[in-house]
């Protein structure tokens, strides 16, 4: 009996995770997580957004803190998708209306954090073993296609939104919307979601004609890009600077990476021209303002290596708190800081892994 149960116990040490709780998910869940929500303190309103529930359940299944990650997914559903995630795609904004109402700020949803939901129930149920995240996963997919468009010598491209992303033939698309590696993972589960990655790399590319990813971008009914004419689509600033951190995410199985670090050269030239990543850069005439916070440079990371500018930028990175006083910088810096010491990676199929063990 004594045998058997010392059996057990080693059979039990060897399938356990064996890798120590994420510090950084537990500071920033204490710091800005309460009861499932994400709260992002630098809005005056205190909101909530898609996008902030996606980050942190990736996080927390990151973590591998299912009861994190259950209440996130319950907040998001009760309090963005009528209550239930596989039938209505969440809204993306949710905060203090006027006095002590609170409730959703604006109906439309966010593509891209839709994406990284269905993703996470995806990976949820293959690494937890169990298939309810999965099926939640597959219907989030169905969902999104219906705000898949097929443009003309482009391709298969998501919409930002259900609402305000198409006009005419033109469609208003942001580069940063799309981590090549969520449709690579979607594509293990329905080869439709190929040609999206595929017209969504035409996208990165097209878009970015100089190197420079822009905040947004339009597209003619032809695939053309319409010439930046205005703020939105001449500068690459707070949308853009997460296409980068993407682009060097993925996997160095995937060659499509290497092709989208060699287009986004002049925004690694930049950033080593500053220390640090701009707050601000023109598409076309690559001029910069100042440097941008610590999430900037976080993005960057991926990309830089191990060079001079590399080590301040880390330097810089690793000293900021995380906080929902700093919302936006402190997920950056996770996804950067968790990538850059082997924590998470993502395998050519966009399946998650742990260099260090989960």
């Amino acid at each position: 009996m004594i045998k058997k149960l010392l059996v057990t116990a080693v059979l039990a040490t060897v399938m356990a995770p064996t890798m120590a709780a994420w510090d950084l998910w537990d500071e920033f869940r204490v710091n800005a997580v309460e009861n499932g929500r994400v709260i992002d303190r630098s809005d005056s309103r205190k909101v909530t957004t898609s996008e902030g529930q996606s980050y942190a359940m990736f996080f927390a299944l990151v973590a591998n803190d299912r009861a994190s990650f259950d209440g996130l997914v319950t907040w998001t559903a009760d309090n963005l998708s009528g209550g239930d995630l596989t039938k209505t795609l969440p809204s993306w904004l949710w905060g203090q209306e006027r006095g002590d109402k609170w409730g959703i700020l604006d109906t439309n949803n966010a593509t891209d954090s839709d994406m990284w939901i269905a993703w996470c129930f995806l990976e949820a149920g293959r690494l937890w073993k169990d298939p309810e995240y999965t099926k939640k996963g597959l219907a989030m997919m169905e969902l999104l296609k219906k705000e898949v468009r097929v443009v003309d010598n482009l391709g298969a491209v998501v919409l930002p939104g259900r609402v305000g992303f198409e006009d005419n033939g033109i469609v208003k698309l942001n580069p940063s919307y799309y981590p090549l590696f969520i449709f690579k993972r979607f594509a293990l589960e329905d080869p439709y979601w190929n040609d999206v990655y595929d017209g969504s790399l035409r996208m990165l590319l097209r878009s970015a004609p100089a190197g420079i990813a822009p905040d947004w971008a339009l597209f003619d009914k032809n695939g053309r890009l319409v010439p930046p004419d205005g703020v939105d689509y001449e500068i690459g600033s707070y949308n853009a600077i997460r296409t980068y951190l993407w682009a060097g995410m993925m996997s160095p199985d995937d060659p499509n990476r290497r092709r989208l670090l060699k287009h986004f050269e002049p925004m690694v030239e930049a950033t080593k021209a500053l220390n640090m990543p701009p707050e601000k850069i023109h598409t076309v005439n690559l001029k910069v303002n100042d440097t941008g916070p610590f999430g900037f440079g976080a993005c960057l990371m991926p990309m830089l290596g191990n060079d001079r500018t590399a080590g301040l930028i880390r330097s810089v990175v690793v000293s900021e708190p995380l906080t929902g006083d700093s919302y936006y910088s402190s997920v950056l810096a996770m996804y950067g800081r968790g990538w850059d010491t082997g924590r998470f990676a993502f395998d050519r199929d966009g399946r998650l892994i742990f260099p260090k063990g989960w």
